[in-house]
């Protein structure tokens, strides 16, 4: 437990004790990070006797994580169909800006409304009234671990899945940089709590429809290079994606960009995915984040994330938004060419 988490801690604890009604949210195209973290503080907050609401957030439902205990409790809703000012406090979990809260509209907090971030993105911005980022953590689900522990949160069976679940994509199966020797103690625990681990993982990499195998189809079918040859890019339009009869909904978790940057002498993996007219989800992965901090790149585009691991939501059409990738792709990475 680093010491930013042990000096913020209280301070968080006031506040949610002082709390009746509480909001919490899913980022734009959620991964299993942040319905995890949302869904186990949700558990948390229940058992405390809190009302709690969870919303879904911009993106559909995400149906690749409905095995996960409390997915039934989602609400349906972006944060622009709710009324915040029914809520005392939103704790924002795994976001770094503001367009993560929404990217379909303004985002405004009314004043009665206490905000909290609990983030671990290096590109996070201090936007609430109470803020911890902790870029050290691979994961949200970890730095929550140890709130709990601190706050004497009795860890059950359905906190410890939601939690291992956040932490075990975050760190991409315990193989991505940031990955350290608490997060297998946390895990450790965890598992002891949540033993149908490995079902936990099967279902979430084998929940595949028909759909999804006819997109990583479409997706892989469509790899351009760029850069010298050393960037993999897939960009694919709303039309292209209804012509194979393929949903929105039924891409969210497949990662082509983890894909493309698995192959030796790519170094990026892009792809531009447009999910309705007009707006393009850009994710950004690469194999040497030390040369290639995607965080450069997606804070460019309004986006954030990691150094290896990024990406953004552009308002754009998606010929547009293929050409002002590239150009910062080009400008931000030396070794990048034409």
């Amino acid at each position: 437990m680093t010491d930013q988490v042990k000096k913020l801690a209280p301070e968080i604890w006031k506040v949610i004790e002082n709390a009746t009604r509480i909001l919490l949210h899913f980022h734009p195209n959620p991964d299993p990070d942040s319905v995890g973290s949302a869904l186990a503080m949700a558990h948390a907050l229940r058992g405390l006797g809190k009302t709690v609401t969870v919303i879904k957030g911009d993106s559909p439902m995400p149906e690749y994580l409905s095995f996960l205990p409390g997915y039934e409790t989602i609400t349906p809703k972006s944060y622009l169909e709710i009324d915040p000012t029914e809520f005392d406090l939103f704790l924002m979990l795994d976001i770094s800006q503001p367009n993560r809260v929404t990217a379909l509209g303004e985002v405004k907090f009314p004043s009665t409304l206490k905000t909290i971030l609990i983030d671990h993105h290096i590109s996070a911005e201090p936007f609430a009234e109470l803020n911890l980022i902790a870029p050290e953590y691979p994961a949200t689900a970890q730095i929550l671990y140890d709130l709990f522990s601190e706050w004497g949160i009795k860890l059950t069976a359905e906190i410890s899945a939601c939690l291992f679940m956040g932490i075990h994509s975050d760190t991409g199966g315990f193989k991505y940089q940031g990955t350290t020797k608490d997060t297998f103690l946390a895990v450790a625990t965890l598992v002891v709590l949540a033993p149908n681990f490995t079902d936990l993982v099967f279902q979430m990499e084998n929940n595949k429809s028909p759909a999804q195998l006819r997109y990583e189809g479409l997706a892989l079918s469509s790899i351009e290079l760029v850069g010298g040859g050393r960037v993999a890019l897939v960009v694919l339009s709303q039309a292209q994606l209804a012509t194979a009869g393929i949903r929105y909904e039924d891409i969210q978790g497949m990662g082509i960009a983890n894909h493309l940057k698995s192959v030796t002498g790519w170094e990026i993996g892009a792809t531009l995915i447009e999910s309705m007219p007009g707006v393009v989800r850009a994710s950004f992965r690469t194999r040497d984040a030390k040369r290639f901090d995607l965080s450069k790149i997606a804070v460019a585009l309004g986006g954030g994330g990691h150094p290896a691991a990024a990406g953004a939501v552009l308002k754009m059409m998606v010929t547009e938004a293929r050409e002002l990738v590239l150009k910062n792709l080009l400008q931000s990475y030396d070794g990048l060419s034409t």
